[in-house]
């Protein structure tokens, strides 16, 4: 019997078999996105986006991010939608100051201070204003500054999309609306370099904690709104991983950062949705403290660095969900043939019993080849529909 969109993910994220096993992108950068509608777009388009919302073009981005993100949802028949907070219709986001002569560095509305390699690429959060006491009781005092327009896109997909797809919130850069307070991500409001934070633990442990109380606060606040505006789940996103391992020991993972990411994870179950945690990198020393949190997936699970998709199944997937995990740089460097093997290893060994959605290990980037992610689509469709019977790889 088919499934709707919506009906295939909660009954994977319910640990049941649906028809088939779903797909979708939590992220996909826009040179794939114009090649998939045939027309130019603003959605993650880096520096285009940028430009357009400084010269005060701020409709006609959010219109291209509205209209396009369900455009792609319907052309590639995914079964997730990413949402966020989008611009307000009331902020004049023209920097500051530009801090050099190219206009690459520049001052954000924020205070942030930007750098970008070039007028298209993606911009790198290096500084943020500093974190005074008298900012984070405010934010532990008050509710977020969310006027109505930053919710046009979020309703607009779900008065879309809502009955039949599973729709995802997610923190954003711009404006910074983060939903993920217990650990730095820079460029979605929490941008303490992580350096700087991992010194903190030493040299100032208390204030560090009210920072975490802070930060997770507001991204609760985010994540409510998302809620009331009709998400069928919030994903956390924090990287607490890089290639090699945690940023941090697992002794202070448990002290600094698990506390508040189960803040996280009670407060969202609490409104009723499913919980998604994200993390780059390899995540083996944290994985059981993750899932014992209560979060429905993983999603960021990048096999070039040790997280297999059969380990995962084996070893928590009764538990959670998996999300991916083809590999980027195979989607990038790749022959169709490689995606091809990929996708049907992570069939074979995550999508029996349900619990799997395939996804890339993190999002279509940019510079991927449109005939590998086509390609990638294209075996999920073919030998993805239950039950799954594929030989050995």
């Amino acid at each position: 019997m088919s499934m709707t969109s919506k009906e295939r993910v909660q009954a994977t994220l319910a640990h049941r078999e649906p028809d088939r096993v779903p797909v979708g992108e939590m992220g996909i950068d826009s040179p794939i996105i114009e090649q998939v509608l045939g027309h130019p777009t603003f959605y993650r388009a880096r520096g285009k986006e940028r430009a357009a919302v400084w010269a005060g073009r701020r409709d006609e981005v959010v219109r291209s991010q509205k209209e396009d993100l369900v455009d792609l949802v319907r052309t590639l028949e995914w079964d997730i939608v990413p949402v966020w907070l989008t611009y307000s219709d009331g902020v004049d986001y023209h920097p500051r100051r530009f801090l050099s002569e190219d206009r690459l560095k520049w001052e954000d509305v924020e205070g942030n201070i930007w750098q970008a390699p070039d007028e298209s690429g993606y911009a790198l959060c290096l500084q943020s204003p500093e974190i005074t006491p008298a900012f984070l009781e405010e934010m532990l005092t008050t509710p977020p500054p969310v006027d109505d327009s930053q919710l046009e896109l979020v309703r607009h997909v779900v008065q879309r999309l809502g009955d039949t797809h599973f729709i995802i919130g997610r923190g954003w850069n711009s404006p910074s609306t983060w939903l993920d307070g217990s650990f730095p991500q820079p460029g979605e409001g929490f941008n303490i370099p992580v350096h700087e934070f991992l010194m903190m633990i030493y040299n100032d442990p208390a204030f560090l904690h009210t920072i975490l109380r802070a930060y997770t606060k507001r991204a609760i606040d985010y994540g409510r709104i998302l809620i009331a505006a009709g998400v069928d789940a919030v994903q956390i996103n924090a990287d607490y991983c890089i290639n090699s391992g945690p940023w941090l020991s697992p002794a202070h993972f448990e002290e600094f950062i698990l506390p508040y990411m189960q803040q996280h994870v009670t407060a969202f179950k609490e409104e009723g949705v499913f919980v998604l945690k994200h993390t780059d990198g390899n995540s083996w020393s944290l994985l059981d403290a993750m899932v014992d949190t209560g979060i429905d997936a993983l999603h960021g699970i990048q096999p070039s660095i040790g997280m297999d998709v059969r380990r995962l199944k084996e070893r928590v997937g009764d538990r959670i969900a998996l999300f991916g995990a083809v590999e980027g740089g195979t989607l990038i460097e790749g022959t169709p043939q490689d995606v091809a093997q990929e996708v049907t290893y992570c069939l074979k060994y995550g999508a029996p019993g349900g619990g799997f959605v395939l996804t890339t290990s993190n999002s279509v980037q940019a510079g991927t080849r449109y005939e590998n992610y086509m390609m990638m689509l294209r075996v999920a469709r073919e030998k993805g529909t239950y039950p799954i019977t594929l030989p050995q790889v």
